[in-house]
């Protein structure tokens, strides 16, 4: 794919291609590039694009710049309105206030630790393993399989569009049905929820659910589980912290003093999660707990 994207741009068919001279070195330095570099342009469905200059203005949390796209002049890097700058100032933007630590530290290499907006993380989701309709969630689903759980103030919110669909089955009256083109050529999955089509709308099913009988039961379910993930994190985060105070002197002091701050980020968050959902549950069972 990167060939076919990058064929046509001179100088890569210079330097990688005319000679197949694009070793692993190079992929891995173009995925940094790509990483560090691209930016999203909103509202013109144009997505993420590198834009010279623009692509290597360094992040602040109070930045005092910004880029906007003209079909004009394309995309312009202009100053915020009341900001002056000298000379040997520097021009910054942000990089976006809705990434989680983990996301700055994996795309820019860095943590603001002066943004505290952007207090979360993401767990994965996967159907259970013993889901006879496991598979056919994962492909009907087009979202992420992932739970968002962010700080706001120091409340909890905890978001998972495919938790509840993840978690209903057959008897409780979810079905699948693959629906074939007369003349055999392609067949599309269908999804029926109480025998109606919620193809187009699997990132919904927990307001789907909330007026069935057993809604109660689907939302002690969807709480238990995400109470059971949170767990596994947490069990992993702190096994294996060991490991990682063991890496000094093998990794660079920047890149240890990273990894163990956003572990620590990560763990305050999961620990307050858990509590919170812990509280869900007894909510829903009616029982008193001692905390």
């Amino acid at each position: 794919m990167l060939r076919e994207q990058t064929a046509t741009i001179p100088w890569c068919q210079k330097c990688w291609w005319d000679d197949e001279d694009l070793g692993f070195g190079e992929l891995v330095l173009a995925d940094a590039w790509y990483r560090s570099r691209c930016l999203e342009i909103p509202n013109t469905g144009i997505g993420e694009s590198m834009i010279p200059c623009v692509d290597m203005v360094n992040h602040s949390s109070q930045p005092n710049a910004y880029y906007e796209y003209a079909s004009s002049s394309g995309v312009s890097l202009l100053l915020r309105p009341g900001m002056m700058v000298t000379a040997d100032s520097e021009i910054t933007i942000s990089y976006g206030n809705s990434k989680s630590e983990a996301e700055m530290l994996f795309s820019y290499g860095f943590i603001d630790e002066d943004n505290t907006n952007n207090n979360g993380l993401v767990l994965t989701l996967e159907p259970l393993p013993d889901d006879p309709l496991g598979k056919a969630k994962a492909a009907a689903f087009a979202g992420p399989r992932v739970a968002r759980i962010s700080v706001d103030e120091d409340r909890i919110q905890l978001e998972s569009p495919f938790l509840y669909f993840m978690l209903l089955n057959e008897e409780d009256g979810l079905d699948f049905r693959v629906l074939q083109q007369t003349d055999g050529s392609r067949s599309h999955l269908k999804v029926f929820w109480q025998d109606i089509d919620v193809t187009d709308a699997t990132e919904t099913f927990e307001s789907l659910t909330r007026g069935h009988p057993l809604s109660d039961v689907f939302r002690l379910r969807a709480i238990a589980f995400l109470q059971d993930r949170i767990r596994q994190q947490l069990e992993r985060l702190y096994e294996s912290d060991d490991a990682v105070q063991s890496l000094a002197g093998a990794v660079d002091l920047d890149r240890r003093s990273n990894a163990i701050f956003l572990r620590r980020i990560e763990t305050t968050i999961l620990e307050k999660a858990f509590s919170a959902v812990d509280m869900q549950v007894s909510v829903v069972t009616g029982e008193t707990r001692d905390y």
